[in-house]
C-alpha cells in the first residue's frame, strides 16, 4: 500500500522546491517550456508551466486555455476547472469551453455547479452544429440528474470496493484486468515505461507482486495490452499500439493481434486483416467468446462508419478453421454506440449480457459502465451500473470472476487516503456481499484413488440447449481444486475437467425444476493414468467403496465415478453417497444392486465376450436429437438405465472383437459430444469393465 502520509510530505517538498525554481523563470520560458513539455506528451509538467506563464500574464488567456487542456489530459478535473474558468464564457476564441468547463465539474463530483454551467453555456452558444450539441447538453443534465438520484438513494451496500494493493497499482496506469478464476489475474500496466501485460497470483487476501506474463513472444519497444483469451486458450488476442514519448491510452493508434499457443509457447504475433485494422484508426478492446463452432471477436474502434467516436463493433470466425478469416466487422448498433464513445466490452454468457464503459450514454462522470442484455447487433436498452460501480470520475474494463461473486474494474477515481489523486488509472476489486442470492456450481476435484484434493484443474462450463447442443460458457484453471461457476435457473449445463496425466471427466447438471436459489455442483474424481493404460483394462467396480474418512462423504450433488451424472439438491445425502458407492440399477423391471447390470441387451453372446462402446452418460435421452446422427453410423444405439441414479448410457453395439470396437472408437471419438467415449466388455448379459 501507498502509505499516503509520506507521499504527502514528499510532494510537498518537491513542490516547495518546484514553486521555488518556477518563479525565477520569466513568462516567455514558461510558455516556451510549457509548448515544449506538451509536444512530448509531459502533460503534468506543461500544465504547471501554462499556469505560471498565466499568472505572470493575465492578459494572455491562450495560457490558461492550454493550462487546461494539460490538466484534462491526465484526467486532473479540479484543476482544469480550476484553469478555464477564467474562459469559460470566452465562445468566441473557444467555442465548446463552456460544456468543457462543466464536465470538468461534473466529473469533480459537482453536480449542481456542472448543471448550473451547462444551462448557461446552452443559452449562450449560437454554432451551426447548435442543435447537436443542445442535445450533448440534455444528455449531461440527465447524467447530473441521475447522479442526484443516486445520491438520494445512496450506494449499493451489496457490493463492495476495493482498491487493489501496491502489488498490482504502481504510479503509473494499471488497466484491461484478466481474471482466471478467483486466484489468478492478467493486466496491463505502463510500470515499466510501456505498456506490457503482467500476471499476479492471490494466496489468501494477498495478491503476489505482478511480473511480466512468462512464454509470451517478444515484442520490441511498442506497447501490447488489452488481452483476451479464447475459452479454449489456444489463441490470445491482444493489441499492440505505436511507440510514443508517452502512453496515450486510449488516444493512441492501436491494431488487433493473434498469437497462437503452441506447447507451452505462443507463435509469433499475426497482425489482424487490414479489414479489421483499418487504416488511421485506433482498433483496440478485444473479448472473445465461443457460440457452438463460431467465435466472435468484439471490439472498440473509431474506424469509419460508426455512430461516433469509438464504438463496440464485432467480428466472427469458424472455431475449426486454422486461418484468421474473419467476417467483415458489423456495428453492435444504435442500442449501445452513441455519438460519444464506448469502449472495453466484455460479454458475460452466463447472463448473455454485454458490460462496457460510455461517455456518450446518460452517465453519471464521463465514462460510467453499462449492461444490456442480448448478442451481436441485438441489444435491450443498457442499463447504467450505478453507484459504487460507477463514479463522478472515468471507469472502465468492467469484467466478473467465473465464480459470479465478484470481479474486477478500472478507474481513474480518489479513494480514500491509498489514491488521493484522479490523474491516474488503477485496478479496483469489486465483491457481492453474500446476502445476494447467486446461482451457483461448485465443488471440488480429487484424485479417485488418494481422495487428495488436485489441483492446476482445468474446469470449462457448457449449457446444454433443447437441441442438445453445447453453448461454451466459461472455463477456469483453479490453483486450489475448488471450482465455483455462476449460473441461472432453469437451464441445463455440462462441466468438463481436464488435468495433464488423468482422464477427462463430465459433469451434467439442470437447474429447471428449481424456481428458488440454489447451489449445484459436485465433488469430481479425476483417475490418473497409468502406465500401459491404453492396452489395460480399467476395471468399473472401483467406485463401489464405502464412505471413510479416507473416501470423504458426499454433501451434495455427486459425480457418479467420473461419468456423467444429474443428481438433484433435493434429494437426501446419505443416500446420495449410497447411490455413488453401492449403486442400484434397473434390469427389465428389475431391481439388482451392483456394478454393472443394464435394462437393454443387445443379442448377448453366452460364455464369451462381446463389447460396446459407451458414448455419453445423461438424464435425459432421445434418439431422434440430432448429436446422435452421424454416430448412428457406426453401428446400433444402446441403452442402459440406472435407476439410482437417474441416468441413461447410451453405448453403440454390438462388437465381437475389441479391435472391431477399437477402429469406431477412434471415430466416435472425433465427434464433439463423444471425445470421452470408451469401450466395455459384456459376458453373458453382464457389464465386466471398462476398456478405456
Amino acid at each position: 500500500m501507498k502509505n499516503p502520509i509520506i507521499l504527502s510530505v514528499l510532494l510537498t517538498f518537491l513542490f516547495a522546491i518546484n514553486v521555488e525554481a518556477q518563479s525565477k523563470l520569466s513568462w516567455r520560458k514558461h510558455a516556451k517550456l510549457a509548448q515544449e513539455l506538451y509536444n512530448q506528451g509531459q502533460f503534468a509538467d506543461a500544465a504547471e508551466h501554462y499556469r505560471s506563464a498565466w499568472k505572470k500574464k493575465t492578459k494572455k488567456t491562450e495560457f490558461t486555455y492550454k493550462a487546461g487542456e494539460s490538466f484534462y489530459a491526465i484526467r486532473d478535473y479540479r484543476n482544469a476547472a480550476d484553469s478555464w474558468q477564467h474562459v469559460k464564457d470566452d465562445l468566441v476564441n473557444y467555442p465548446l469551453i463552456g460544456l468543457r468547463y462543466a464536465r470538468c465539474l461534473k466529473q469533480n463530483g459537482d453536480y449542481e455547479a456542472a448543471s448550473s454551467e451547462l444551462v448557461n453555456f446552452q443559452a449562450k452558444y449560437q454554432g451551426a452544429d447548435k442543435s447537436l450539441v443542445s442535445s450533448i447538453v440534455q444528455n449531461e443534465l440527465r447524467g447530473c440528474e441521475l447522479a442526484a438520484q443516486y445520491g438520494v438513494k445512496g450506494t449499493d451496500e451489496n457490493i463492495i470496493i476495493d482498491y487493489l494493493s501496491s502489488n498490482i497499482n504502481t504510479p503509473e496506469i494499471e488497466f484491461a484486468p484478466m481474471p482466471f478464476g478467483d486466484e489468478a489475474l492478467y493486466f496491463s500496466s505502463t510500470m515499466g515505461k510501456r505498456a506490457e501485460i503482467y500476471r499476479s497470483i492471490k494466496s489468501g487476501n494477498i495478491w503476489s507482486k505482478a511480473t511480466p506474463i512468462e512464454n509470451f513472444p517478444k515484442i520490441e519497444d511498442d506497447h501490447f495490452c488489452n488481452g483476451s483469451l479464447t475459452p479454449d486458450a489456444s489463441r490470445f488476442y491482444f493489441t499492440i499500439c505505436k511507440s510514443v514519448e508517452s502512453w496515450g491510452g486510449m488516444t493512441s493508434e492501436c491494431e488487433l493481434y493473434v498469437t497462437r499457443r503452441v506447447g507451452k509457447s505462443w507463435t509469433t504475433p499475426e497482425r489482424l486483416p487490414d479489414y479489421l485494422n483499418e487504416v488511421n484508426a485506433t482498433t483496440t478492446h478485444p473479448y472473445v467468446i465461443h457460440d457452438n463452432d463460431t467465435e466472435i471477436l468484439y471490439f472498440a474502434s473509431n474506424r469509419d462508419g460508426g455512430m461516433g467516436g469509438m464504438d463496440i463493433w464485432y467480428t466472427t470466425r469458424e472455431i475449426k478453421s486454422e486461418a484468421n478469416d474473419f467476417t467483415l466487422p458489423i456495428n453492435a448498433g444504435s442500442k449501445v454506440n452513441t455519438i460519444g464513445d464506448e469502449i472495453t466490452p466484455y460479454y458475460n454468457q452466463v447472463e448473455d449480457v454485454i458490460y462496457f464503459a460510455s461517455n456518450g450514454q446518460v452517465s453519471i462522470g464521463g465514462y460510467d459502465i453499462f449492461k444490456s442484455k442480448g448478442s451481436k447487433a441485438r441489444w435491450e436498452q443498457p442499463e447504467n451500473l450505478g453507484i459504487p460501480i460507477n463514479s463522478s470520475a472515468d471507469d472502465f474494463f468492467f469484467v466478473k470472476t467465473t465464480s459470479g461473486k465478484g470481479g474486477f474494474l478500472v478507474s481513474n477515481r480518489a479513494y480514500e487516503m491509498e489514491k488521493v489523486t484522479t490523474t491516474d488509472e488503477d485496478i479496483f476489486a469489486f465483491e457481492y456481499e453474500a446476502t445476494e442470492q447467486r446461482w451457483v456450481a461448485k465443488g471440488e476435484i480429487y484424485n479417485k484413488e488418494s481422495k487428495e484434493i488436485l489441483k492446476d484443474i482445468e474446469v470449462a462450463l457448457y449449457e446444454i440447449d433443447e437441441n442438445s447442443q453445447r453453448r461454451f460458457l466459461d472455463k477456469i484453471v483453479t490453483a486450489t481444486g475448488l471450482y465455483e461457476f455462476e449460473v441461472g435457473p432453469a437451464k441445463h449445463y455440462v462441466l468438463e475437467v481436464q488435468k495433464d496425466g488423468y482422464f477427462p471427466k463430465s459433469y451434467e447438471f439442470d437447474t429447471r425444476e428449481y424456481a428458488e436459489y440454489d447451489d449445484f455442483g459436485a465433488p469430481i474424481f479425476l483417475e490418473a493414468y497409468y502406465e500401459g493404460y491404453q492396452d489395460e483394462a480399467i476395471t468399473s467396480n472401483r467406485n463401489d467403496r464405502p464412505t471413510t474418512a479416507a473416501n470423504p462423504p458426499i454433501t451434495n450433488k455427486q459425480q457418479n465415478g467420473g461419468e456423467v451424472a444429474t443428481i438433484s439438491p433435493k434429494s437426501n445425502p446419505s443416500k446420495r453417497a449410497e447411490e455413488v458407492f453401492n449403486p442400484e440399477m434397473h434390469i427389465n423391471g428389475k431391481t439388482a444392486t451392483g456394478s454393472g447390470v443394464e435394462d437393454s441387451i443387445s443379442s448377448p453372446k453366452k460364455g464369451r465376450p462381446y463389447y460396446k462402446i459407451q458414448i455419453i452418460a445423461l438424464s435425459h435421452f432421445n434418439a431422434k436429437q440430432t448429436r446422435y446422427s452421424a454416430v448412428k453410423k457406426l453401428g446400433e444405439l444402446d441403452t442402459e438405465y440406472l435407476s439410482g441414479k437417474g441416468l441413461y448410457r447410451v453405448l453403440i453395439s454390438d462388437y465381437v472383437t475389441i479391435n472391431d470396437a477399437m477402429n469406431d472408437l477412434d471415430k466416435a471419438r472425433e465427434y464433439r459430444d463423444f471425445h470421452d467415449a470408451f469401450i466395455v466388455e459384456y459376458r453373458d448379459g453382464k457389464r465386466i469393465r471398462d476398456i478405456h
